[in-house]
Protein backbone atom coordinates (compact mmCIF):
# COMPACT_ATOMS: atom_id res chain seq x y z
CA UNK A 1 0.00 0.00 0.00
CA UNK A 2 2.84 2.44 0.74
CA UNK A 3 3.90 2.49 -2.92
CA UNK A 4 0.46 3.86 -3.81
CA UNK A 5 0.71 6.76 -1.36
CA UNK A 6 2.25 10.06 -2.39
CA UNK A 7 2.64 13.46 -0.81
CA UNK A 8 2.66 16.40 -3.21
CA UNK A 9 4.11 19.72 -2.03
CA UNK A 10 3.27 22.91 -3.98
CA UNK A 11 3.81 26.59 -3.42
CA UNK A 12 0.70 28.44 -4.51
CA UNK A 13 -1.48 31.42 -3.72
CA UNK A 14 -5.07 31.42 -2.61
CA UNK A 15 -7.34 34.28 -3.62
CA UNK A 16 -10.26 35.67 -1.65
CA UNK A 17 -12.67 38.30 -2.96
CA UNK A 18 -14.28 40.52 -0.33
CA UNK A 19 -16.49 43.62 -0.42
CA UNK A 20 -14.66 46.85 0.40
CA UNK A 21 -15.93 49.98 2.14
CA UNK A 22 -17.08 51.65 -1.09
CA UNK A 23 -19.33 48.75 -2.09
CA UNK A 24 -17.03 47.33 -4.77
CA UNK A 25 -15.02 44.14 -4.38
CA UNK A 26 -11.35 43.62 -3.65
CA UNK A 27 -9.32 40.47 -4.31
CA UNK A 28 -6.65 39.52 -1.79
CA UNK A 29 -3.93 36.97 -2.53
CA UNK A 30 -2.26 34.84 0.15
CA UNK A 31 0.87 32.82 -0.67
CA UNK A 32 1.18 29.42 0.94
CA UNK A 33 2.17 25.77 0.70
CA UNK A 34 -0.30 23.02 -0.20
CA UNK A 35 0.31 19.44 0.92
CA UNK A 36 -1.82 16.92 -0.97
CA UNK A 37 -2.05 13.28 0.10
CA UNK A 38 -2.67 11.01 -2.89
CA UNK A 39 -3.67 7.33 -2.83
CA UNK A 40 -3.34 5.38 -6.09
CA UNK A 41 -3.35 8.61 -8.10
CA UNK A 42 -6.48 10.05 -6.43
CA UNK A 43 -6.21 13.05 -4.07
CA UNK A 44 -7.38 12.01 -0.60
CA UNK A 45 -6.66 15.03 1.61
CA UNK A 46 -5.25 18.52 1.24
CA UNK A 47 -3.73 20.95 3.73
CA UNK A 48 -2.90 24.56 2.91
CA UNK A 49 -0.52 26.53 5.14
CA UNK A 50 -0.15 30.29 4.74
CA UNK A 51 3.33 31.62 4.08
CA UNK A 52 3.69 35.30 4.91
CA UNK A 53 6.39 37.79 3.99
CA UNK A 54 7.81 37.53 7.50
CA UNK A 55 7.17 34.00 8.75
CA UNK A 56 7.33 33.50 12.48
CA UNK A 57 8.78 30.59 14.39
CA UNK A 58 5.19 29.41 14.91
CA UNK A 59 4.65 29.41 11.11
CA UNK A 60 7.86 27.42 10.60
CA UNK A 61 6.90 24.90 13.28
CA UNK A 62 3.42 24.45 11.74
CA UNK A 63 4.97 23.69 8.34
CA UNK A 64 7.47 21.25 9.84
CA UNK A 65 4.71 19.45 11.77
CA UNK A 66 2.47 19.21 8.68
CA UNK A 67 5.33 17.85 6.56
CA UNK A 68 6.24 15.33 9.25
CA UNK A 69 2.64 14.08 9.51
CA UNK A 70 2.31 13.83 5.73
CA UNK A 71 5.55 11.90 5.34
CA UNK A 72 4.65 9.52 8.19
CA UNK A 73 1.31 8.95 6.43
CA UNK A 74 3.24 8.28 3.19
CA UNK A 75 5.17 5.40 4.76
CA UNK A 76 2.12 4.03 6.55
CA UNK A 77 3.04 5.04 10.09
CA UNK A 78 0.16 7.43 10.61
Amino acid sequence: MNDQRQVLVRAESRRVTVPDVGGSRETLSYPGVTLTRVIAGIPDDETWLPMGDRPSEVDDEALIAALREAFLWRIGLH
